[in-house]
């Protein structure tokens, strides 16, 4: 009995047992109301995401806009190269830069570029609140896509990895979670007491909310192309068993730890990508497909500050609400478990560096994948051969990504690239998320400590269990989707908290320092 005792003393001190307990159970209680009251959830939903879009859109507009503005200017001060631990980064840089890159959205990546300029070429109308040709519905909606994923997307991310890394490696402190990083503003105190529970709350059920909505419609879009590679009936087992296959590959790559897991499966992945965007690439027409990538770039950096600030007051379209306002809490609700992921893996890494890589990195990688996949979708459209924007009218989203590959020449060999390539990108966005939920558990984690492996296997289980659940009930995701994001909103608030301590620290460490002086010590240690 007392070897009992002592053993649920040492499981106390070093994790936070009963906030995980309180959290899962909320979780679920939460997707039980939804399940059992669908009307009145909608409701809810609706008012949620009209609230934060319509009420808040401006206000979220202009923050978005000030943060990336914010990210750039702190690259060409003297904090910019400040390194995080002079010592040679543990990742080389594109293994590095490839789990930066999947840890985030990277399975919704490859979902949503097969769909989203086909959703916003059935807007495009209300584009710039006015009637639009043909032609130019086809630019601005490859524009938008290149907008809503780029720059302004990742500095959502971003922001939040700087206090994160700052918190960790040069404060050395290892409570490596959204509540420790508000000290700086808040205190001791509170952050280990009410307050500090509510904002680890927060971010357990952004985290695990988000990633089971990417879970759930990755597992569709799986078993769509399965069902049509091997001839078989796309059943609710089928998904099932899809999810039960990632949750075996990333419960493996949780256990032998990030270095040999997270960080080959990325590496791998980056080159299965780059083989089948290739493969798109080259099935013609490569020049069209080019040409529509440049221009739209060119547009959306011409536009960029209409795109950003536009609000569409007098024509009241709802466009810029809906899709941009819309991204920027979508974004907004990956930062925190993103940023946290992020500083783990960045020891030795200046903070210029991460601010450059995941704002330029990060958006070339998902400008080629959207721009080679929406190039060539729309040169499909135009052909008379497969009509994106007319089966997302019909509500065929599902099918899509399957109906395009099948265009493609060997068209076989490209789906099962594309099996591999989306069951790898959920594999390792579940494994990342993993990682930071058992972190945001645990009390203490040294710079070269990854979480305890049964503890990630915990919230392995219910990342896959929960989509799982949603999936058979037949709860509405799109209900819980407009719910997760309600998190944004404080998340916002909590920002203003956390880099008013970071700042205020940051500054107070490096007074009297010159850009010189920082360079010195930011020197790697042989």
């Amino acid at each position: 009995m007392e070897n009992l005792n002592k053993k649920k003393t040492k499981l106390s001190e070093r994790y936070e047992i009963i906030l995980m307990a309180i959290s899962v159970l909320l979780i679920v209680a939460f997707v039980t109301g939804l399940t059992l009251f669908p009307e009145e959830g909608n409701a809810l939903a609706n008012s949620i995401l009209k609230l934060l879009t319509h009420t808040f859109g401006s206000p979220i507009m202009i923050i978005t806009l000030v943060i990336l503005l914010f990210l750039i200017g702190i690259c060409f001060t003297k904090y910019g190269d400040i390194r995080l631990g002079n010592e040679k980064p543990k990742y080389k840089t594109i293994t590095w830069v490839a789990m930066m890159f999947f840890c985030g959205n990277g399975a919704g990546t490859v979902y949503w570029a097969f769909l989203e300029w086909g959703h916003f070429f059935n807007a495009s109308p209300q584009l710039n609140g006015a009637e639009i040709d043909e032609a130019m519905k086809y630019e601005l909606s490859m524009a938008y896509d290149f907008m809503h994923w780029g720059p302004s997307a990742w500095a959502m991310l971003c922001v939040f990895a700087l206090p994160f890394a700052y918190h960790y490696h040069i404060k050395k402190d290892e409570e490596l979670k959204l509540s420790a990083i508000c000290k700086y503003a808040v205190g001791e105190k509170h952050t280990h007491g009410l307050f500090g529970k509510i904002v680890d709350f927060i971010f357990i059920f952004a985290a695990v909310g988000s990633i089971s909505i990417t879970a759930g419609t990755s597992a569709s879009t799986i078993a769509s192309a399965l069902s049509d590679l091997l001839g078989i009936p796309n059943t609710f087992a089928l998904s099932v068993v899809i999810l039960l296959f990632v949750a075996v590959i990333y419960s493996f790559t949780s256990a032998v730890g990030i270095e040999k897991g997270m960080s080959k499966i990325s590496d791998s992945n980056v080159y299965l990508c780059m083989v089948l965007l290739a493969f798109i690439l080259i099935a013609e027409p490569t020049g069209f497909i080019i040409d529509s990538m440049l221009n739209s770039l060119g547009l959306m950096f011409d536009e960029f500050v209409r795109m950003s600030t536009w609000t569409d007051p007098v024509n009241g379209s709802g466009f810029p609400q809906d899709w941009t306002v819309f991204y920027w809490i979508y974004w907004f609700t990956f930062g925190p478990f993103t940023g946290l992921y992020v500083a783990k893996i960045s020891k030795g890494r200046k903070i210029k560096e991460i601010i450059i890589n995941m704002l330029c990195s990060g958006s070339m990688g998902l400008i080629l994948f959207f721009g080679i996949v929406g190039g060539y979708e729309q040169s499909l459209r135009i052909d008379g051969i497969l009509d994106v924007p007319g089966m997302l009218a019909n509500g065929e989203a599902e099918s899509i990504a399957v109906s395009v590959i099948n265009t493609l020449p060997f068209s076989k060999i490209a789906l099962i690239l594309y099996l591999f390539v989306i069951v790898l990108f959920l594999a390792t966005t579940l494994d990342a998320c993993a990682f930071t939920l058992s972190s945001t558990v645990s009390k203490k984690l040294r710079p070269d400590e990854e979480p305890n492996k049964g503890l990630k296997f915990a919230w392995c289980l219910i990342l896959i269990l929960l989509p799982i659940a949603v999936t058979y009930a037949g709860t509405n995701i799109d209900t819980i989707k407009s719910i997760v994001l309600a998190t944004g909103l404080p998340l916002v608030v909590l920002l203003f908290i956390v880099y008013f301590g970071f700042l205020k620290t940051m500054r107070k460490d490096y007074r009297g320092k010159t850009k010189l002086d920082i360079i010195k010590e930011s020197k790697l240690e042989k």
